[in-house]
């Protein structure tokens, strides 16, 4: 498995290639995510996926907070063709929601507490984005 990890936000983001196609970000436990976080996830990302598009799972379980700097960031990933957001407390849901409700990405965006079913619904994303 790929990943990028660098200082100073390695601490607040990890991005990883979990197979062709599907990358996950996650936000670490209690992290408060900023504008430069978001930079970070998506430089990451442009490196992992060589700016190819893909699908990515964003796992906020735990997190503490995400800017609305960063949200932006987010929301501007033109090579990602859908965001499962997963998360697990009732907390991760507010975030999720916040996501949900301010600059929405060009993509199909969906929040899970399930990861299988997280996964499932980024493949069938996935097949239909390299299809169309």
């Amino acid at each position: 498995m790929q990943s990028v990890q660098d200082p100073p936000t390695a601490a607040n983001v990890s991005v990883d290639l979990i197979s062709k196609g599907i990358v996950r970000i996650t936000l670490n436990p209690g992290a408060r995510m900023t504008a430069e976080d978001g930079a970070h996830a998506r430089e990451s990302l442009l490196a992992i996926t060589g700016g190819e598009p893909s699908v990515v799972l964003l796992q906020i379980t735990g997190v503490g907070s995400v800017s609305r700097e960063a949200i932006s960031v987010y929301s501007e990933a033109a090579t990602v063709t859908a965001f499962a957001i997963l998360g697990s407390t009732p907390v991760d849901r507010v975030i999720a929601h916040g996501l949900l409700g301010l600059p929405r990405p060009q993509c199909p965006t969906q929040y899970f507490t399930d990861a299988q079913e997280a996964m499932h619904w980024l493949a069938v994303k996935s097949r239909a984005a390299t299809a169309g």
